[in-house]
């Protein structure tokens, strides 16, 4: 059997990216703010975002929060660094992870985070 295999470009997905998400959180603190290697401004951020509900081993109905980090460059820092704790915040990002030089131990130096790609304020 003889088949010919053809590749068209222009009918092609795009390829998504597997570590892209969208969260809804609440500052828990004001951002830290840093330079970044390049000079630009870099906020960090921790965020408490609500699980869905979920029963318990006991029965009832319970609702997970999750601290997670977060942290965005310019210009999106920019106007990160002018939020308050509370505000409550629409992230779409991806997953990264920041490097802690001065963390007590090996195992701590690297922490999971979001990289914030765009940002709003969320009601």
């Amino acid at each position: 059997m003889d088949t010919q295999l053809s590749f068209d470009s222009t009918n092609t997905w795009p390829l998504t990216d597997l570590n892209a998400l969208s969260v809804t959180g609440t500052l828990v603190q004001e951002p830290d703010l840093l330079v970044g290697a390049t000079g630009e401004l870099v906020a960090v951020v921790v965020l408490a975002i609500e699980g869905k509900l979920q029963a318990s081993a006991s029965g009832t109905m319970i609702r997970q929060t999750y601290f997670v980090h977060a942290f965005a460059m310019s210009p999106v820092a920019d106007w990160l660094a002018t939020m308050r704790a509370g505000t409550r915040l629409r992230i779409l990002g991806s997953l990264d992870y920041l490097y802690r030089a001065d963390a007590p131990t090996v195992t701590e130096r690297v922490v999971l985070s979001i990289r914030i790609e765009e940002l709003a304020l969320h009601a």
